[in-house]
């Protein structure tokens, strides 16, 4: 009945395909492949950005009744972000790195962790929670934050929100940009990003080359991060119908995680390494993707969008054991070694009709991805460190139970979405999806082999009025599905996880567009919440959580010479409304802080932006806390503020930057288990030099 019921659902929205396509006209032609590719080249270049690909309609965010947020190259560049993580901090709504510098891309969006939740180029990377990825940031043209439940638009997704980054594709002029890097702690950065243009003033037969080697320490004792990454991509020439770019990239990553130290911890240095100084990680990444448009006469169009990953982690890491204190801590060697394959493909056909007092927009599509995962684990337990006297090396080792799993996960979704704008003012959206998904794993060790099978609907609602070109409130309702390739204690797959979220807003803008903003409020629940078990070796689910708040954010142009960028978060309910442990019930979610703020600013002494420039910014993050069955840590509040200055010539620039400017001591969070505390970066200074051709 429940598929009925959503195929019923899919049907009676498509009801209106025949009515609008007799109403389009059959010599409707649209605009120019190469006027749309100047007008998205163009609308990269703002400090606020006004649309964003993960729309997928193309509707600009002012009309688009959704929390999403941009972090435009603009801003990247101005405030020398050095990771996706770095670009995330200062988003409204956003925790960013709340387990720390771990070498991974960590977040928790609207009180939901949602590492798992990043997308390149609107496709998803990996389903799997386990050797999470750290995307170069030098390949990346903007981060687009999309918070609370995207499963219409984008199918397996938590309902907290999720990351999309837009790769770095080719642009209409020629040139060659490079840049060297250096600062605290040893940082050494060399990127270089060329692009050739042969036809004047189009992208048609362009091609992009990016690349990057970086080197850095990390304040913890033999912590560092090691990173090349190289990517180039090109557009073919096809004529005025068709698109198409292709981009193949590969990234190495070597690296020794910052751990943290025992909750313990005083009287004991914070640089202190509780690992083994020659046991880390490596990470190889390959990505091919395309993305192919065709429009049509009648007013359509098609849109195809795919990629494949090919992703590889190797670890034999040492780590504390559970329960580790000061002075004598027990510890662990965590063996794995992960081998992933992804290949997703989204496709759908998409038009706008004008039918007098209403303006319509359609997309019908289907997307599909699958993913199989070879992920092998053994935890040795080996001989204690004395923090009183430090000696590295394992003498002794008691081996573990392996666990080897390759598990395939796949699904196929097929989504509605209908856009009407009623006389200029009034915006109503009704998007359903249905999808279909299977996961399968076979147990190397047990020799034997689960599957489970299932299907969802889900959906979403929002009206939207523009009162004027500056305010335009809105409501909606939304619905997410996630199925879990987690095993529990007994081998068995987990239920999947749910969500549903309503959430009233208004949508700013200002100045010709320069100006663009949003205000929130939002009520979320996620059911079936899937948590690793205290020991590490199976996953459990503990029940439901509930999160309501309020968000404000706003990026703004100010004048040609003032870019500003601001952001709050009050989240007062974060809390476990349902538990399979009874004393967990009431108890507020790990890592959430109640208030959050940030604001930056930028100012150029030229119009034209040549010459001197200064910045300054400042973020504040209230009290927080972690626990985990008996474990827990307060988290106190903290306020940082970031300097920099810069000076910009024709053909080079030079830009200083100084993070944590009074070298503020707080502590930036705790590993997922609540036993091991991460302090934040001390004061970091960085200098750059580029050369623009």
């Amino acid at each position: 009945m429940q598929v009925k019921r959503s195929f019923l659902a899919l049907s009676i929205l498509a009801i209106t395909f025949p009515n609008v396509y007799a109403a389009s006209e059959s010599n409707t032609v649209l605009p120019s492949i190469q006027a749309q590719a100047e007008k998205n080249d163009q609308d990269q270049k703002n400090y606020a950005a006004k649309t964003a690909s993960v729309v997928k309609t193309g509707a600009p965010l002012f009309e688009t009744a959704q929390s999403i947020s941009v972090v435009t190259q603009q801003q990247i560049e101005e405030k020398q972000m050095q990771s996706v993580t770095d670009a995330l901090q200062g988003v409204a709504g956003v925790n960013s790195a709340p387990y720390g510098r771990r070498g991974w891309d960590d977040f928790i969006i609207r009180g939901q962790i949602s590492s798992a939740q990043t997308y390149i180029d609107g496709l998803r990377t990996q389903t799997s929670t386990s050797v999470l990825r750290s995307e170069d940031i030098a390949g990346v043209q903007s981060v687009e934050v999309v918070k609370g439940p995207t499963s219409v638009g984008y199918g397996l997704a938590l309902p907290g929100g999720l990351v999309n980054l837009t790769t770095k594709r080719p642009e209409d002029k020629t040139f060659v940009n490079s840049s060297l890097t250096y600062g605290s702690y040893a940082l050494r950065e060399a990127v270089i990003d060329a692009n050739y243009a042969p036809n004047e003033d189009s992208n048609k037969g362009a091609v992009r080359l990016v690349a990057k080697a970086s080197y850095q320490n990390d304040p913890t004792d033999y912590v560092y991060f090691k990173n090349q990454y190289v990517a180039t991509s090109y557009n073919f020439d096809l004529g005025d119908k068709d698109e198409l770019s292709v981009i193949a990239s590969y990234q190495h990553r070597n690296y020794i995680r910052n751990q943290g130290i025992p909750s313990n911890y005083q009287g004991y240095s914070r640089k202190i390494f509780i690992g083994e100084p020659d046991r880390g990680y490596d990470v190889d990444v390959y990505r091919f993707g395309s993305n192919y448009t065709h429009y049509f006469n009648n007013n359509w169009k098609f849109n195809q969008n795919f990629a494949a990953t090919r992703n590889t982690s190797w670890s034999n890491s040492v780590f504390s054991a559970s329960g580790a204190k000061f002075p004598t801590i027990t510890r662990q060697i965590n063996y794995q070694d992960k081998q992933d394959s992804n290949f997703a493909l989204d496709q759908n056909l998409q038009a706008n009709f004008n039918l007098g007092a209403v303006n319509y927009d359609v997309m019908l599509g289907v997307d599909m991805m699958r993913e199989r995962s070879d992920y092998y684990q053994r935890v040795d337990t080996i001989n204690s460190l004395n923090a009183n006297k430090l000696v590295y090396g394992v003498t002794s080792i008691k081996t573990g139970t392996p666990s080897w799993n390759l598990t395939y996960n796949q699904y196929t979704g097929l989504y509605l979405k209908n856009n009407f704008k009623f006389n200029d003012n009034w915006l109503l959206n009704l998007s359903a999806r249905h999808d279909w998904t299977q996961v399968e794993v076979y147990n190397f060790v047990k020799n034997n082999t689960i599957k489970n099978s299932d299907n969802a609907f889900t959906g979403s609602a929002s009206l939207m009025y523009e009162v004027n070109d500056h305010f335009a409130p809105y409501t909606t309702y939304s619905t997410s599905f996630m199925p879990v390739t987690d095993t529990g204690a007994q081998g068995e797959l987990l239920k999947p996880e749910k969500g549903k979220q309503i959430e009233a807003g208004v949508k700013l803008q200002g100045f010709d567009g320069r100006l663009q903003g949003y205000m929130a409020y939002y009520d979320l629940v996620r059911k079936n919440v899937t948590e690793t078990s205290t020991t590490g070796t199976y996953s459990i689910q503990t029940g439901e959580q509930t999160t309501k708040g309020f968000e404000a954010e706003l990026s703004a142009s100010v004048t040609p010479q003032l870019n500003i960028s601001t952001a709050y978060s009050y989240i007062p309910t974060a809390r476990i409304t349902d538990s399979i442990t009874q004393s967990d019930i009431g108890k507020r979610i790990n890592h959430v802080p109640k208030n959050a703020a940030s604001l930056s600013t930028q100012y150029y002494f030229d119009s034209e932006k040549m010459g001197w420039n200064i910045g300054a910014g400042v973020r504040y993050q209230g009290n927080a806390s972690a626990q985990r069955s008996t474990y827990y840590v307060y988290i106190p509040s903290y306020t940082l503020f970031d300097v920099n200055a810069g000076y910009e010539a024709k053909h080079w620039g030079a830009n200083l930057s100084v993070k944590n400017l009074f070298d503020k001591d707080y502590i930036q969070g705790t590993t997922p288990n609540a036993q091991l505390i991460n302090f934040g970066n001390p004061r970091t200074f960085m200098f750059n030099l580029k050369f623009k051709y």
